[in-house]
């Protein structure tokens, strides 16, 4: 069950700092309410008044509350690179490469794309699918196959110890597609200086 207090913080991370009233209004719930689940929020230090702007001509400045360090802080890094040590170390081969496919597939889970639809309409509804995941995904249409592109890596931090994270992204764009995708370039630095990974599409027979 998702509670008010989780419901301030989640509108807090997504929309940055808010006023009580600002809160009421988008929770619907009184200002007093509000105020009230702020005070205990702040008593846990998860959430702190920033600063006070003025909302009208009249009146006190309204005080804005946003998260503090410890609220935004995580240690997920070092969590995925230790999963993903376990993952080398325990796996075979054979074991890893299912267990990174089933993972990708699980990512995309509530993803479905049909594979009745055309390349194109699956390929518009996987780059959208890859930005909700931070990938800044493109595609680009070649002779050969059409080309998906991701300007941003969702995983650089672990990429480079953990170059399995690539292939992961393969059964990604697979599971997506719903046909065979290659990986064609990673970490490319385009003409305009950007870095870029690569896949081709393939149709399927």
């Amino acid at each position: 069950m998702v509670t008010t207090r989780d419901k301030i913080l989640s509108f807090l991370r997504h929309r940055g700092p808010a006023s009580a009233t600002e809160l009421s209004r988008a929770l619907k719930l009184t200002p007093a309410n509000i105020r009230h689940h702020l005070r205990v929020l702040q008593k846990e230090g998860v959430v702190l008044p920033i600063h006070f702007e003025r909302t009208g001509p009249k009146g006190r400045p309204a005080c804005l509350y946003g998260l503090s360090e410890q609220q935004e802080a995580h240690n997920l890094d070092r969590l995925c690179a230790a999963f993903l040590e376990l993952l080398r170390i325990r796996f075979s081969s054979g074991e890893k490469t299912a267990f990174l496919r089933s993972l990708a597939q699980q990512l995309v889970a509530d993803q479905a794309i049909l594979s009745q639809l055309h390349l194109t309409q699956r390929l518009i509804l996987a780059i959208k699918a890859l930005n909700q995941m931070s990938y800044q995904a493109s595609w680009e249409a070649h002779r050969e196959a059409p080309t998906i592109k991701f300007s941003h890596c969702p995983y650089l931090d672990l990429v480079e110890v953990f170059p399995e994270l690539c292939q992961m992204d393969v059964y990604l764009l697979e599971a997506l597609m719903k046909c065979p995708v290659e990986l064609v370039a990673t970490r490319q630095r385009s003409p305009s200086g950007a870095i870029v990974c690569r896949f081709r599409v393939r149709q399927s027979p």
